[in-house]
Parts: C-alpha cells; structure tokens; sequence
C-alpha cells in the first residue's frame, strides 16, 4: 500500500522539478602496454620445428611424385588402348579378305581358268 501513496505523492506535486546532471566523463587513463618479453626457444623446439618442416616437405614432394606418375600411367593406358583398337581393326579387315580369298565363286574361277574342274563324285566329308 505505501507504493501506491508514493505514486499519488508524485502525481499531485506538479511544481517540482526533476533535474538531471549530465554525465561528467571521466578522465582518460593512459593504458601502457606490457613490455614485450622474448621467450627464448629451446634447442629441443627447434629440433621438432626442423623435423615437422621435413616431413612436411617431404610429403608435398611425394604428393607432386605420385601425381606425375599417375599421369604417366594414364598416358601409357591411353595408347595402349588406342593400340589396341588399331590391331582389332587390322584383324577384322585380315579376316574379311580371307572370307573374300575362299570364297566358293572365286576357287571355281581360278580352277576352271587353269583348266580343272570340280567333280562332286571324287568329294569326300570327314566328320568326328
């Protein structure tokens, strides 16, 4: 209850004024840095410094490494293939001159050009 007549206190006292004094900022104080203190490094750490840069070295030249041979691989597999392709080729086209070679029109025509003929009375099939 006293909150409530403190609230009409405010309400009914309008002559009085509510004065607000502006913020004074306050004085700056110069922050000094630190001094800087130098770590010393131990011959251990740098020993483990040179070792992990070794290593690091070492692997990025392996990477590089492994990626030439690689294409090289891939180079060699290419012209094999095409290698490959070619010979295929070159055996279909043997193949087809000798289906063309024996054919049954062509020995007749040679045979019959030499003067020899075909009799089917002298003709004999082997089978297994």
């Amino acid at each position: 209850m006293a909150q409530n007549n403190l609230a009409e206190n405010l309400v009914n006292q309008p002559n009085r004024r509510i004065t607000v004094k502006p913020i004074q900022p306050k004085a700056k104080t110069l922050v000094q840095p630190a001094p800087k203190v130098k770590l010393k490094v131990s011959t251990f750490e740098k020993l483990l410094i040179s070792a992990c840069t070794l290593i690091v070295t070492l692997l990025m030249v392996m990477v590089v490494a492994t990626k030439i041979s690689l294409t090289n691989s891939e180079h060699q597999l290419q012209e094999l293939q095409s290698r490959s392709a070619k010979i295929s080729n070159e055996n279909n086209d043997l193949d087809q001159q000798i289906s063309e070679l024996q054919s049954s029109t062509r020995l007749e025509a040679i045979a019959h050009k030499n003067g020899m003929s075909l009799s089917n009375s002298h003709i004999r099939n082997v089978t297994k």
